[in-house]
This record gives structure tokens, sequence and C-alpha cells, in this order.
């Protein structure tokens, strides 16, 4: 399965990016397909948290449309406000509602922009707690869009102006007073494509019936989550965008403890969103889970029952890179992990590296290598044989 999304760079008087528009795309044309507003957003910003782990805005800010639906849904507070400007699209209109959810954004600390803006009395009110406004200069000529700002100059608002195409252009709308730029003359849409992980029709099922009790069973979702490695590694990348996260998650229940019970139906509403199919794992997918298994066995073996979890996380994370088709260092670094999974998965020697080495070496039936490492861990071959056979028979029966 494949995810794209296209970004726009938004300039500053010195044609310095200075933030990313983001642009659903549901293939390779770079054009907006036939879909709502609502869906468009959410399916961005599940790519962004679940996926792309906003590696595509380079550390700059992301302006994300929003509908009137998602807006009253109050859909932008499930995601951190110093990553994205809220873009309040030109169709919404200036109702009571949307003014209380615009100040209460403000309050929060998001940034706010009023976009493909027209000016109306009704807007009037909105000023005091809008951060940006864009016009569209091809349908509100820089004549009247500079008027307007002169007419807003007691306000703080930064104006930017869209579909900038000319250096003419550009150079007008700068003595205009515009100090935000957007258009063709700096970048067309710039195409993004990731490969995602599915999650199987099963785990999602079994996912939708757990949160739609009233009380949260939290033991039976780590399980689902646990045997599914895509929705594993979306819980891991969901759960460290939260400051609240104050130490490296070791286990996907310390993930969930940390979300909360309002946090889990919301991640869980956003992991299923885009990908419902009825695909059987790949056989990268049931390695993962074969791994991971494989791994708390080993560890068991060896006495370590303690790091139990450690292993799993680390064996369900060690083929991650192949599953999205990119660097195990862009994957791993910026997620807040156990240190020691961390350095495994990067390469760094220590046990949990040997025992990626070892499933490499059982996997590729290198048994000289298995013999080494047998030695070095100090267990024997028939615990891991025996470990790797009840582990893929496990792997088997849970992607079923």
């Amino acid at each position: 399965m494949s995810s794209y999304v296209a970004r726009q760079p938004i300039v500053d008087r010195n044609k310095k990016t200075i933030a990313f528009e983001l642009l659903y795309r549901d293939g390779k044309e770079n054009s907006f397909p036939n879909v709502s507003s609502d869906f468009a957003t959410k399916s961005i910003l599940v790519n962004q948290i679940l996926v792309h782990q906003k590696r595509i805005l380079d550390g700059k800010k992301g302006f994300v449309n929003f509908g009137y639906e998602s807006l009253l849904d109050r859909l932008p507070f499930d995601f951190p406000n110093q990553n994205y400007v809220i873009e309040i699209l030109e169709d919404c209109p200036p109702t009571d509602e949307l003014y209380n959810i615009v100040i209460e954004l403000k309050n929060k600390g998001y940034t706010i922009a009023l976009d493909d803006f027209v000016p109306t009395k009704e807007w009037e009110r909105f000023y005091k707690h809008i951060h940006i406004i864009k016009f569209d200069i091809t349908t509100y000529s820089l004549p009247q869009a500079a008027a307007y700002i002169k007419a807003l100059s007691t306000y703080d608002i930064q104006f930017l102006a869209e579909k900038v195409e000319t250096y003419e252009e550009f150079h007008t709308a700068k003595e205009y007073g515009f100090e935000l730029f957007q258009g063709y003359f700096f970048s067309k849409p710039e195409m993004i494509y990731n490969k995602i992980l599915d999650s199987s029709l099963n785990s999602k099922i079994q996912l939708s019936v757990a949160v739609s009790s009233q009380d949260l069973d939290l033991q039976l979702i780590e399980k689902i989550i646990a045997s599914n490695p895509g929705l594993s590694f979306k819980l891991l990348n969901f759960v460290n965008q939260y400051s609240m996260v104050r130490s490296p998650i070791k286990s996907l229940q310390q993930a969930l403890v940390y979300l909360g019970e309002d946090r889990v139906r919301k991640f869980i509403t956003y992991a299923v969103i885009k990908t419902l199919n009825a695909d059987k794992p790949s056989i990268l997918s049931n390695m993962s889970l074969q791994r991971a298994k494989f791994f708390e066995m080993i560890l068991s073996s060896m006495g370590l029952h303690h790091k139990k979890e450690i292993g799993y996380l680390c064996g369900m994370l060690s083929v991650i890179d192949a599953l999205l088709d990119s660097d195990m260092s862009i994957i791993v670094k910026p997620l807040n992990i156990n240190q020691e999974i961390k350095d495994a998965l990067l390469g760094e020697e220590g046990r949990l590296q040997d025992l990626i080495k070892l499933a490499e070496a059982v996997e590729n039936s290198n048994w000289t290598k298995v013999d080494e490492l047998s030695k070095t861990l100090n267990i024997t071959e028939a615990e891991i044989i025996n470990s790797s056979v009840e582990s893929t028979l496990w792997a088997d029966e849970i992607s079923t």
C-alpha cells in the first residue's frame, strides 16, 4: 500500500521557505481527487502522524486545510499545535460555533489562517484571533488586497499572497504589504510517496469492537495491536507526538497508558481510517511477528524474563526498514523508544543486536553463525531451534 501527499513551499520576503502547505493526493497524479475536504484533511493528518513522522515538513510548519465539519468536530485539537497551521477553508460560514472554536484554538497555542479569503462584515469579529490571512491574487486583485491590508494594520496579522506566478507579481505583492508568498513562481506542489504498512482487516474489526465499549480493556487492545506490526509502529509514532512522554517507550502497554483512554480511542479511529482491505499480511509482516516472539522466547530461555517486552518490541521493529522501504535510521531516530532497542536497530553491538544477527542466521540457515551466537548468548542450539519453530507457528496462527 502507498501513501501520497503533495507539499508546496510557503516563503518569506527573501524567498526563504518557512513552511509547507500539505495537499491531499490519492495517487501519482499531482491533482486534487474528488473527495470531501474533511476526508482529505483527516488523511493528511493520519499519514503525517502515523506514517511520515512529520519528516516531509523538514522541521517546518505544515499548513493544512480544515473544512467546517472537521473544525466543529474538533479535529485540530487531536494534533500537536507546534507542527501545523490550521487553515479555515473559504467555504466555512462565520458562525458562532466556528467563532468559539477559533478562540479555543488560539488559546491553546494553534496558529490560525483564513484560506482564499474574501472579506465580509461577518468575519470582522474573527480578526483579533487570526494569525494569517491568505489572498488568492487571481480572484482578489493585489490593489484590492493592499487596501484591505492597510485597513487591518492595527491587527497582528500576516498576509500571504497565493498563486504568485511571476516575478512581477511577487515584487508588487511585497510592495503592497504581503509578508508570505506561495505559488508556481517559487515551486509547483511536490509529490511525496511513502509505502505504508497494511493492518489486517481482522485486527481492525477487533479494535473497532474493543473501543466501542464504554470501558476500554487496555490489555485486550495491547494484545490485538501486538499481533500487528503495522498498528504497533503507528502506535509508537502516535504516542511519540505528545510532550507528556517523559521516558523512552519500552512496551506497547506503556504507550497505551501514556495515551489514556480518550487518545487510545482516537488513535484506533485514525489507524483504521485509511486502509480497509482484507489482504493477508505480507511475508515481511509475518517475519516481523515471528521475530518479536522469537526474541521474547530466547530472552526467557536465557533467564531474562524482565527483558521480554523489550525483546518483543525490538524483534517486531527489526524489519521495519524493509516494510517501509526506508533507511532504518530515518525511521527509528525520531521514535522515543528504549535506547537499548534503538541502539540494536541502528547496529550497535549488544545483546539485542546479537538477537537480530541470530534471527538472520536462522532465517538464512547459516548454522556456523548460529553456533557462534549460541555460545555468545550462552544458549543451546536446541533452544534456538525450538524457539524458532514455536515463534513461526505462533506468527502463522495469529496472522490468519
